[in-house]
């Protein structure tokens, strides 16, 4: 069979990918539920471009659509979500909530510090 298409390197990817996980492309073809291997024959021949219908049932058995049409394999990289401005708005009053408290756990501390002396100077007086 020989390729005669347009997209003739993407029929080479998956000719290459049917070969390495079905060895042969009516396995393939069993395997996504289409009658005979014609199913694809304009796609290995690299007469026509995979669409969302094959890509769907590709994906399904295990096939890597992205390297097959673009050469690069794994799924394609895409930007970090934004965050959430109301998680941002959560994170932002909380961070400053355990400000005030740790302020405020301080301020106690220096508070019992203080009242450890006075109970100290009072044991000494008493005592004496």
């Amino acid at each position: 069979m020989s390729m005669t298409g347009a997209y003739t390197d993407e029929a080479k990817r998956l000719r290459g990918e049917i070969k390495k996980k079905f060895k042969t492309q009516v396995a393939l073809c069993q395997a996504i539920g289409a009658k005979d291997a014609s199913y694809i024959t304009a796609y290995v021949t690299g007469k026509n471009r995979i669409g969302n219908i094959l890509r769907e049932k590709l994906e399904a058995v295990g096939i890597d659509v992205n390297y097959i049409l673009y050469g690069k394999k794994g799924a394609p990289k895409l930007p970090p979500p934004l965050p959430d401005q109301t998680l941002t708005v959560m994170l932002t009053q909380c961070t400053e909530k355990i400000q005030q408290l740790q302020t405020a756990a301080i301020d106690i501390n220096k508070e019992l510090l203080k009242l450890n002396k006075l109970l100290d100077t009072i044991k000494k007086r008493v005592n004496q």
